[in-house]
Order: structure tokens, then C-alpha cells, then sequence
């Protein structure tokens, strides 16, 4: 990826960033210079659909808090985003304001592509609107914290069906081998514990994620994340072990050829007793598979238990940042968006029309339309103490994590850790 030369911004543009990165955080608050906030914005989203019209419902919530900023928001397709963005930020041209995951905005702070959003976090994290896990990952390579949360997603949730369970004299398990237990009767009554749809990949890292976390820990998760462990640490390679474990004893033999969408609707109707998925089930199951079943009283989760008891609280985490260029030509806007973005009225909007988990702690859970998305949302890693690992392949990013989706693939299919390790070993080099 190739850099491009950079404007130097002006005092007054300089001094105008910091006044409206106080302002910013206040979301739709009153603040007397809003009418000072002008020109236009080209903003690039991945959203389309239902999705699409509730981002543009948040935009219109900016856009009457900012009545003389025109926001322009272009819809792009999520695995085009990288290669336009870098020929766009390449050529000089990138957009005020950009979705992005936290491989690109590492990739793009280490060029000083990125306007630098401390300010803001300062701000909330003071205020326990988001806690230092969660700035730790929109953390850029620059030192600095170059994107806000937006949308977000928890994962590891266990899909049920509480009659089913009920069928089957099964109570829902709070500890490890409470799970394991409830796996192995679903077997020996002859119904299948989980369908798995690898064929698409990404459903693979979702079960990857919540195990490492849970046998490794916190801190080997994300040191994994950063490249500062090896794969073969031993931490590590007894996650896979375990991994390994579940594949072999509890997962369908047809995995790597079962798309997600009939994984989902496999489960949601009563081809498998349980489902490892997101939050966003709860629109999915209803949605696609069958419109009768209601959230809460047809279908709830429950959290993937901890492997320990005495292993530290943390959780799987994944969702939607927004970053800005350091090369706007109108920063004072951009600040202010990227602050409303990142603010609990902003979320709000969406969290009203459900199948979203708002990132910023003060979003209240009583906005959320349904009980499954309330309990959702309480999941989110709010407390100060509570550790989160983002979603692992998406952080890494780039060769690292199409190697890695080979690797586990292979892993599904042969069931050798030891060579699903030494692949990983020689792939990353970065702990080297």
C-alpha cells in the first residue's frame, strides 16, 4: 500500500479539531457553535437493505443536530471495502469518514492516514461510556486511538429452543462440564447437537474465538491477536485441543459443505438442538427461517460457559468501527460525526429498531424492541473489568487471516492440531 502526500492543516483547523472533539461527545446535546459546523461529508458504509435504512435514520439524527452539514453516504460492498479504501487514500481522495475493521484502521494509522480520535475516548472512557478493553481495539499503530465503535455484536451465545430442551430433561448449563453433559445426552438421544456452516468460513472463527478466550484466557487471546505470542504457545495449542475435541465428538461430518444460512435455519427448525452464533440469530431465525418463531418465548441463548470457574470474565466481541481521514477538508465536521457516531443517542436510533447491540454503556437496555436483543445487549463488555477479544481473523486481516481460514478448514477435516499449529507458526511470523 502506498502513501500520499499529506496537507498540512492550518492553526485554526488544528484548534478547531480539539474544541469539537469536547463537543462531539455529547451526542444530540445543545452547544452553541452547531450552526458553525458546515460544508459536506462523504461517508462510506457497508450496509444495505434494512440495515442501510437504519444507518440513514442515524444520519438524519445528525443531520438535525447539524442542520448545515450534508452528509453523503456511499454504500459499499464489505469485501470491496480494503482495496477501495487504499486506492482511494493512495490517490489522495479518501472519504471524510469510513467504516472500518481494526486491520485496516492498523494499517492505515501506521501512514498517519487517520485522524487521531484520544480526545473523544478520553471523554467516554471517563465517563464509563466505554470501557479500556473496548479502546484497546480501536487502538491504531500510531499510539493512538484512530476509530470509534459503532455497532456492535457479541458472540459465543448458545441458540436454544426452551421446549426442546425441556423435551429432552436438558437444563440450561452454567458450568463447562454442565455443557458437555448436555451435548453428550442430545447424542444419546439421537439428535444432533449442532449443525456447522463452515462452508463459508467465518462460521468456523466463531467457535475458534469464544474457546480461546475461555481455555487460553484474555490475555493470550489478544496477545495472539497482536502477535506478541506464538501459536504454539502452550496456552494456545490447548484452545485447539479442545477445539479439536468438539469438532471431533459434537460437530456434523458434513461441516465444511453446510452454508451458514442453512446451519441457522437447520437449527431454528429442530434439525440441531443447539446453535454457536451471534447476536444476530435473533433477526435470522425469524427472518429467514421461520416467521412464526418470537424471540424470548420460541428461542433464547444462553453464554458459552467458562471452561474454568475461576478463569477471568471476558467476551467475545466483534462489530463496526468508523474512522476519519487525517486529510479532510472539513475536520470540524468529521470530528463532530465520528463524536455522534460513537455517542448513546446515535446508537440508540438503531438499538430501537433491534438486531444491534449499541457498543456505548449508557445506551439504555429498555430502548432494545425484544427480550432476546435486551439480553444481547447485557452481554456487552461494559464493566471496567471485563475483558474483551475482538473477533480474531477480522483483527489480524490481510494473508495472515485467508491462511488462517485455510488452516482450520484443514483442522475440520483432518483433526491433526499439531499440524493446524505448525501451519500457524510459519505463517505468522510477526511474534518473531
Amino acid at each position: 500500500m502506498s502513501s500520499h502526500p499529506k496537507r498540512l492543516l492550518l492553526g485554526a483547523a488544528g484548534l478547531a479539531l480539539l474544541l469539537f472533539a469536547a463537543v462531539a461527545t455529547a451526542g444530540v446535546d445543545r452547544h452553541t457553535n452547531r450552526a458553525e459546523v458546515s460544508g459536506s461529508l462523504r461517508v462510506v458504509s457497508n450496509w444495505t437493505g434494512s440495515e442501510g435504512e437504519a444507518f440513514q435514520a442515524v444520519v438524519n439524527g445528525f443531520k438535525k443536530a447539524y442542520p448545515n452539514v450534508d452528509v453523503k453516504v456511499e454504500q459499499v460492498p464489505f469485501d470491496q471495502t480494503q482495496a477501495m479504501l487504499t486506492q482511494q487514500f493512495a490517490a489522495g481522495s479518501p472519504p471524510d469518514v469510513t467504516v472500518a475493521l481494526p486491520g485496516i484502521v492498523r494499517a492505515f494509522s501506521s501512514q498517519g492516514l487517520l485522524m487521531n480520535l484520544d480526545s473523544l475516548w478520553n471523554t467516554w472512557v471517563k465517563k464509563g461510556e466505554y470501557n479500556t478493553s473496548l479502546r484497546a481495539i480501536a487502538q491504531g499503530s500510531d499510539g493512538h486511538t484512530d476509530a470509534v465503535f459503532f455497532k456492535g455484536n457479541v458472540n459465543a451465545l448458545i441458540w436454544y429452543k426452551p421446549s426442546q430442551l425441556k423435551q429432552l430433561g436438558i437444563k440450561v448449563p452454567k458450568t463447562w462440564g454442565q455443557f458437555n453433559a448436555a451435548l453428550k445426552k442430545v447424542k444419546s438421544d439421537g439428535k444432533t447437537p449442532f449443525l456447522v456452516g463452515g462452508k463459508d468460513g467465518w462460521p468456523l472463527t466463531q467457535w475458534v474465538d469464544p474457546i480461546i478466550l475461555r481455555v487460553a484466557g484474555p490475555a493470550a487471546f489478544n496477545a495472539l491477536a497482536r502477535g506478541t505470542i506464538p501459536w504454539d504457545d502452550k496456552r494456545i495449542v490447548r484452545a485447539f485441543t479442545v477445539l479439536n475435541g468438539m469438532i471431533e465428538n459434537y460437530w456434523p461430518s458434513n461441516a465444511l459443505a453446510t452454508a451458514f444460512i442453512d446451519e441457522a435455519c437447520g437449527w431454528a427448525t429442530g434439525k440441531a438442538v443447539f446453535d454457536n452464533q451471534g447476536a444476530f440469530i435473533n433477526l435470522v431465525a425469524p427472518g429467514q427461517c421461520d416467521k412464526k418463531l418470537k424471540p424470548g418465548r420460541d428461542f433464547t441463548f444462553f453464554l458459552m460457559p467458562k471452561y474454568r470457574a475461576s478463569a477471568p470474565t471476558a467476551q467475545f466481541v466483534s462489530g463496526d468501527l468508523f474512522a476519519g481521514a487525517k486529510d479532510t477538508d472539513n475536520p470540524e465536521a468529521t470530528m463532530a460525526f465520528l463524536g455522534y457516531l460513537g455517542s448513546a443517542p446515535a446508537q440508540s436510533i438503531w438499538a430501537r429498531r433491534g438486531g444491534y447491540i449499541a457498543p456505548n454503556a449508557k445506551v439504555p437496555l429498555r430502548v432494545y424492541p425484544n427480550v432476546n436483543d435486551r439480553k444481547a445487549a447485557a452481554q456487552w463488555p461494559k464493566n471496567p473489568t471485563v475483558a474483551a477479544g475482538y473477533d480474531l481473523d477480522d483483527w489480524i486481516g490481510g494473508s495472515i487471516q485467508v491462511r488462517y481460514k485455510q488452516a482450520l478448514a484443514e483442522l475440520v477435516r483432518d483433526h491433526d492440531v499439531g499440524k493446524f499449529i505448525s501451519t500457524m507458526t510459519r505463517v505468522d511470523t510477526r511474534s518473531k
